[in-house]
């Protein structure tokens, strides 16, 4: 692994990102304040476009591939329906269809389906027969939707992704992978380069770029490429469950906030401010506060899902430790009241 090949994504994607920014206007690819979202200006939401496009391109340039391919459809359908909703926004059940079926064909191009689920102590799980292909469906979908739902700060949703990544990084070199660990690399450069122009740091004050939709249901589709190809196969380098840990916050955050609606007599797609990022900016936290303590707490769940992994636990306790950590996330966040809406102010401007 050269350092030229460490460079290239990064500095691609933060070019790309740069460039688009300026032709977002002419391409409608402006994320434009509004009630709910209240970032105080118009920003480019090109960051997904610049992130796949650089990666695409460093990959090429340094001749390699492996088995991406077999993402490639099913990531592109996703993409140009989320740049297709950055641009005029499309209806949620449009979306839900376009993911389920980029899910699908994710399936059908690895072979790949969850054939049970797992619990501790029990050989073997609890086998899922003829539904085995829905619940791999349900499971993907969830992950590429929480994703795009934690993207709703500068900075939050690109370092989720990175911990996932680092999370997938670990078990292909735990597993002496030589060409996932090239494509995984490759991906966080890429991310690195439009976390750049996006997360806050000494050197900007707010979020020049988007990740946008399409940004989010793409990387979303490739976490989930990623963790089945490194859990498939006679000597897979990681348990499917893994996947949980590995994008943990996130998905929390959509159970809990969807319990919330629907207990509240809501449909669990409506929009609202009653995620944890959005809480955080409520209780007074900055977004320079936040995130970073919200990247750290996604870290630790992904951290204590590998020691649990590498210390030798099945897949089903790692599965019942996880809905415990999402029991005790659930009671934390009284997900039985109903939370008080944030009042806009310059402090939350720039998380959206």
């Amino acid at each position: 692994m050269s350092f030229n090949y460490l460079f290239y994504p990064f500095a691609l994607s933060l070019i790309f990102c740069l460039v688009l920014a300026r032709l977002a206007p002419w391409l409608a690819l402006m994320d434009k304040p509004d009630a709910r979202k209240q970032h105080g200006r118009a920003v480019p939401v090109v960051g997904g476009i610049a992130i796949m496009g650089a990666y695409i391109l460093a990959l090429k340039l340094r001749g390699i591939g492996g088995n991406l391919f077999e993402a490639m459809l099913p990531v592109a359908l996703v993409l140009v329906v989320g740049v297709i909703d950055d641009a005029r926004p499309v209806p949620a059940r449009v979306k839900l269809i376009a993911q389920c079926v980029a899910a699908w064909l994710l399936l059908r191009v690895t072979g790949f389906t969850l054939a049970q689920v797992p619990l501790p102590g029990l050989d073997g799980g609890v086998p899922l027969g003829p539904l085995d292909t829905a619940v791999t469906v349900f499971v993907i979908v969830g992950v590429v939707n929480a994703l795009n739902l934690s993207d709703g700060a500068d900075g939050l949703a690109g370092g989720h992704v990175m911990i996932a990544l680092t999370v997938f990084l670990v078990a292909a070199v735990s597993a002496g992978r030589t060409t996932d660990v090239l494509l995984i690399v490759g991906l966080m450069s890429s991310v690195l380069g439009f976390l750049a122009v996006n997360a806050r740091h000494p050197m900007l004050d707010r979020a020049h770029v988007f990740m946008g939709d399409a940004g989010a249901l793409a990387l979303g589709t490739l976490l989930c490429w990623f963790a089945i190809h490194l859990s498939r196969g006679p000597n897979p380098a990681m348990p499917p469950v893994l996947l949980l840990y590995a994008v943990a916050l996130p998905l929390l955050d959509m159970a809990t906030v969807s319990v919330r609606r629907l207990m509240q007599g809501v449909s669990p797609m409506r929009p609202d401010r009653t995620h944890l990022h959005h809480i955080l900016c409520l209780k007074g936290l900055s977004v320079e506060l936040s995130v970073p303590l919200l990247w750290a707490l996604n870290a630790a769940i992904a951290t204590l899902g590998l020691l649990l992994w590498r210390g030798g636990a099945s897949q089903g306790v790692l599965l019942l430790v996880w809905v415990l950590v999402l029991a005790g996330k659930m009671v934390w966040m009284r997900v039985w009241e109903e939370v008080e809406p944030p009042v806009p102010s310059i402090s939350n401007e720039a998380e959206r």
